[in-house]
Order: C-alpha cells, then sequence, then structure tokens
C-alpha cells in the first residue's frame, strides 16, 4: 500500500539530553550539547547527568511531573538519550540497568500527556529494541516519533548523525526530512501514526475475508445460538438451517461494511493514539475496495 502522507503539527520547546555515560566513555552527549549550543541553540537545550537508577527514575518522574494540567506549561519536550545499550536494556554507569519494556511504559505515560507528540532519539546500541519490542495497538504509543540505531554503532557516527537531525530540525522544523538525512541502514525510523494504519490495515486485511472471516462468522453466531437459550432447541432442524444461512449472510456483509471497518478503526486509534485521522480511514477503505486479492503493504 503506497500511503499517503498525513503531516502532523507539531511543535517543541525543548531538548532533553540524558546522559547516561560513563566519565571514561567517548562523551556523545556533552559534545552533542557543545555542538548545538555553539550554533545558537543552547538556551532550549537541558544536559542532565545520569549516574545510575536512581538518578535515572528520579529524572524521568520530573519530567512527568511538568506536565501536571496545574501549572499549564505547555511543555513539549524532545528526549534524547546517549547511553550503552542491549537487546533488552539500556545500561547506566554504575551498570544498573532500565529494561526497554520500563522506559516504554515511562513514555506512554509522558506521550499520552503530550496528545501522542513525543519525539525522542535513542542514541545506544541496539536502541530499535526499545520500540520493536513495545509497539502494539493494543495500548497506547510510548512515542510518537523515535529514532533508534538498528545494531551496535560507533560513538562518532552517533554524534555526527545527531548533530545533523537536530541542525536540520531546528532549522527547518521539518522532522521527516531531517530524520531521512540519516542513514536508513545504521537508524530505525518509527512512526506512530504510520505504523499504526499500516498495523489497522494488514489486520483488517487476515480478518475480513478467507478463513479468519468464516471463524469469525461461526464465533458470533455460537454466541448468539447461547444467548437464545430454549428458543433455539425448541426450532425445527429446518429452521435451524436457515436461521444459521440468513445468519452467515447477514454477518458476511455486516462484517465488511464500511461502518463495521470504521468502529474498529475509530477503537484501536483512539486508544493507540488518542485521536482518530478520518483521512486515513478513507484511504484504508479505498484500497481495500480496490485491493481484493488481500496483498499488504
Amino acid at each position: 500500500m503506497q500511503h499517503a502522507k498525513f503531516h502532523k503539527k507539531l511543535s517543541f520547546n525543548k531538548l532533553i539530553i540524558l546522559d547516561c555515560l560513563a566519565e571514561d566513555d567517548y562523551q556523545t552527549a556533552r559534545h552533542l550539547h557543545e555542538n548545538l549550543s555553539d550554533k545558537g541553540h543552547g538556551d532550549g537545550i537541558s544536559l542532565l547527568k545520569i549516574h545510575d537508577e536512581n538518578t535515572f527514575r528520579d529524572t524521568i518522574q520530573a519530567i512527568k511531573d511538568l506536565f501536571d494540567p496545574e501549572l499549564n506549561l505547555g511543555f513539549k519536550p524532545i528526549i534524547h538519550i546517549e547511553a550503552h545499550g542491549t537487546p533488552l536494556a539500556l545500561e547506566l554507569p554504575d551498570k544498573s540497568m532500565i529494561p526497554w519494556s520500563g522506559l516504554a511504559e515511562d513514555f506512554r505515560i509522558i506521550n499520552k500527556a503530550m496528545r501522542n507528540e513525543l519525539i525522542t532519539f535513542i542514541g545506544t546500541c541496539h536502541g530499535y529494541h526499545f520500540i520493536f519490542n513495545n509497539h502494539t495497538i493494543k495500548e497506547f504509543a510510548p512515542v510518537y516519533f523515535c529514532i533508534a540505531p538498528l545494531e551496535k554503532i560507533a560513538g562518532g557516527d552517533i554524534e555526527c548523525s545527531a548533530l545533523s537531525f537536530y541542525e536540520s530540525l531546528f532549522s527547518t522544523g521539518d522532522l521527516t526530512h531531517s530524520a531521512n538525512l540519516l542513514d536508513s541502514s545504521i537508524f530505525y525510523i518509527y512512526n506512530s501514526d504510520y505504523m499504526f494504519h499500516r498495523a489497522f490495515y494488514e489486520t483488517m486485511q487476515k480478518q475480513h475475508r478467507g478463513e479468519a472471516l468464516r471463524l469469525r462468522k461461526e464465533t458470533l453466531i455460537s454466541e448468539a445460538i447461547n444467548l437464545m437459550g430454549d428458543v433455539w432447541k425448541t426450532m425445527s432442524t429446518k429452521e435451524k438451517k436457515a436461521y444459521l444461512r440468513k445468519a452467515r449472510v447477514l454477518l458476511n456483509h455486516s462484517l465488511k461494511s464500511r461502518e463495521a471497518l470504521r468502529v474498529e478503526f475509530e477503537r484501536f486509534s483512539m486508544g493507540y493514539m488518542g485521536y482518530v485521522n478520518e483521512e486515513v480511514f478513507e484511504e484504508i477503505w479505498n484500497h481495500m475496495q480496490h485491493n481484493k486479492q488481500g496483498s499488504i503493504y
């Protein structure tokens, strides 16, 4: 599916760099802060030193607290993390670990407060696993946008890439263009809007045809028969066959209808992103009508 570009109007007023590196490491966080400050962006940047798990959790909690509605600060940060990482966790200077799942839960709270506008740059080896292991449309998106290395990466490559990204973003305000400056063979770029629309489309393609659709109809019919109780038991064999035939025809139509698809789309969209994009629904519906073979993206 050639997905149309639905640009979201984003604004940000703070870059928070979490420096989770030991003093004997290559200081990518410090260099990023210095280089951006030298270019006139220092006023909008905070460099926060993280020493251990307690410092990390206290810092994240302090960021959460800034979204207290009573404060009404209009706080819209980008959160950038510089640290070591594994496929399972973020590593701190004292060698303690923050599981990617735990970081995702913290970011979900922040992203929900920001109405799915949280931009993150996970500057760690294997940072891709942060989003890969925690993306599900059954929960609220952990972030709106994320840039993360796919595998191991040298400190110098992180430094140059992050600087290039932020210089472009701060000068143009164009998130997509700035992210596209990065090497896609090294960095993974996650956009929750796109990923939700893709996941929903592919799920509907699977559930609205073939064996999956047949099983769904039979499940609903079985539930209806159970609700009928004694009424079903008193029906003749001929009446039962007629009922089943009619029920299957009606369900085949209703489950594949525009309104049925819209209800599912709105339910999942609100749960994952907190809003519904009607233009995207129209795109998905139109594409499904012209794609009867069920091909995916």
